[in-house]
């Protein structure tokens, strides 16, 4: 009984299927959907995009292609989607409406420079998608949309490119950026949202792949172009700002105040100060007030020495701002450069050090002044200041030189030695540094060292004059008194000036008698008045015998000389109380 109504219910099951699956009702929505998987494959074939299956999701009756292609969100595809989803009778379900909305806000938003080139509709109240964004316009992170799609993951993470954005959100949107690029790994949106946020975190390596990503898979974005160039410019990577920056004269933004800026900075670092100088010429005649740009004109005329003009420029910015830490290390520069007042260029890059005392260049600075004049900055000497520099910067040679005079200043020879060793193992180094190395080992008693390193050098730089002498110190420290001085005088009469003199300074050591090493000394100021070596010599020597009205003569000509250096002036000062 039970069985035989069982198969009467299964012949009524099978007829009923059999009807609905005949009726034109099934078959048209069977071919409408057959109809929207080959329009998605064939848009994913157009951009060699290859789309996910479709998810059952707030926008899941919209064509994959004008999802996706909002997802991809670059200015081009934002376009093609809403030309793809136009109603000729502007009749659009809520969630149709909702798409229209966010694609417009993300132009408006992300592409700023772009038309909208669609019409715009009424936007749903009270919507999770376009709540996200307005809490992102506030600098709000808003993560109650949850993560049900791609849309409601990366919308949050616009909160970026807000003025109003906070640190404490920089994570949230890594990590949203990199939820929404495993739901759709072609984005440009969220490969270009990953890297600004990258970029604010100072992560450049990110960023510079992030933003190379998003420029070379879209059309050509001004937004795109100026963040990666910026990145390439952080790096170094003049030439390659330079070909992105170039791509601008195709269009009519060449003359955007921010792709001025950018050639600017650029034409800066590559020491082509005519070019920066128009750049910045050109900024100025758009927004004559722009205190940056009269800053940094200040900073090109003072490269190009021309202090007269850079100072009247400092003074009119310092109307307006006298605290930016860019106008007080410019200020302390031409302090040092030009005015030669060392004990207002200290002031002032104190002061510099008290508002910012992380920032690179005031440090650095301060650690120029300091090797400079043999005398603490802000109560530290050169090597000090140079350290919160190299710890975060470990291959910074200039912070490594400031550091290594520091040291040497300070008589601490083995700390020098191991950053002269670092210098001298870089490529082309510079003919101080290896004075500087050769010194440091005679210092230390490594005395072969420092003969086989100058060797070295000196057959590697034959026609270096400060090469030789690093070389002549070493063969003075090495060899047999005869032979040394038989080298000195094979060189002589065939020598310059300048290494004339450094030769008899060098000769004076070996002398056996004070009427020779006096006779050299003469020589040597013959030959270069001002070699500051042989004249504090004489000063010791004289010095030595008690005779302090000749030390002193001696010694107030290497204070001329060397005005900065705090300690000659204290060895004068001493030597006048001596006197009285």
């Amino acid at each position: 009984m039970k069985s035989g109504l069982y198969f009467k219910k299964l012949i009524i099951l099978v007829t009923a299927v059999s009807y609905f699956a005949a009726s034109p009702a099934f078959s048209a929505k069977k071919k409408k959907d057959k109809d929207k998987s080959a329009a998605s494959t064939a848009y994913s074939g157009a951009d060699n995009v290859k789309l996910p299956s479709a998810r059952r999701t707030y926008f899941y009756k919209i064509e994959n292609d004008v999802v996706y292609g909002v997802e991809n969100g670059s200015p081009q595809s934002l376009r093609k989607a809403m030309q793809a989803l136009h109603h000729a009778n502007g009749e659009y379900a809520e969630n149709e409406r909702t798409l229209i909305e966010i694609a417009t806000q993300i132009m408006q938003l992300v592409w700023p420079s772009q038309k909208i080139t669609w019409d715009p509709v009424q936007a749903p109240a009270d919507n999770l998608y376009l709540g996200a964004i307005d809490s992102a316009r506030n600098g709000i992170f808003d993560s109650s949309t949850g993560k049900s799609d791609f849309l409601s993951i990366i919308l949050p993470a616009l909160v970026i490119l807000s003025p109003s954005v906070t640190q404490d959100s920089y994570d949230l949107c890594e990590q949203a950026c990199k939820e929404a690029l495993a739901y759709n790994s072609s984005s440009v949106l969220a490969t270009y949202l990953l890297g600004i946020t990258c970029s604010k975190k100072a992560d450049y390596q990110s960023a510079g792949e992030y933003l190379k990503k998003a420029w070379e898979t879209s059309d050509f974005s001004k937004e795109i172009a100026i963040a990666y160039a910026k990145v390439l410019i952080h790096y170094a990577d003049y030439s390659g700002a330079e070909k992105i920056l170039a791509s601008f004269a195709q269009t009519s933004d060449v003359n955007d105040i921010d792709v001025l800026r950018l050639n600017a900075y650029v034409s800066f670092a590559k020491k082509d100060l005519p070019m920066a100088e128009q750049y910045v010429a050109r900024v100025l005649q758009q927004t004559p007030n722009n205190l940056e740009f009269v800053l940094f004109r200040a900073k090109i005329l003072i490269e190009k020495n021309d202090y007269i003009h850079a100072v009247s420029l400092l003074d009119m910015y310092a109307k307006q701002n006298d605290t930016s830490i860019d106008y007080l290390v410019l200020r302390a520069k031409v302090q040092l450069e030009w005015s030669k007042n060392t004990s207002t260029a200290t002031q002032t890059v104190e002061r510099a050090l008290q508002l910012y005392p992380d920032n690179t260049e005031a440090l650095m600075m301060a650690a120029r002044i300091s090797a400079e004049t043999d005398a603490p900055v802000a109560g530290k000497y050169a090597d000090e200041l140079c350290a919160k520099i190299l710890a975060a910067e470990p291959e910074n040679s200039l912070a490594m030189r400031y550091a290594l005079s520091g040291l040497i200043q300070r008589e601490n020879w083995q700390a020098a030695y191991e950053i002269a060793s670092k210098l001298t193992s870089m490529p082309n180094p510079s003919a101080d540094i290896i004075k500087n190395y050769v010194d440091v080992c005679i210092k230390l008693r490594r005395k072969s060292e420092a003969f086989d390193f100058a060797k070295k050098m000196q057959m590697q730089f034959p026609n270096d004059d400060e090469i030789l002498q690093a070389y002549v110190l070493a063969y003075c420290e090495n060899g047999n008194r005869e032979l040394v001085l038989k080298y000195l005088n094979s060189l002589i009469d065939s020598s310059s000036s300048k290494m004339k003199s450094y030769l008899y300074y060098r000769r004076s050591f070996l002398q056996l008698t004070e009427d020779a090493v006096l006779a050299d000394l003469r020589s040597s100021l013959i030959s270069n008045p001002r070699n500051s070596d042989a004249l504090f010599r004489l000063y010791e020597v004289y010095y030595g015998k008690n005779d302090y009205r000749k030390a002193q003569y001696y010694l107030r000509q290497v204070v001329a000389i060397k005005p900065n250096d705090s300690s000659i002036r204290r060895l004068n000062e001493a030597l006048t109380q001596l006197i009285k």
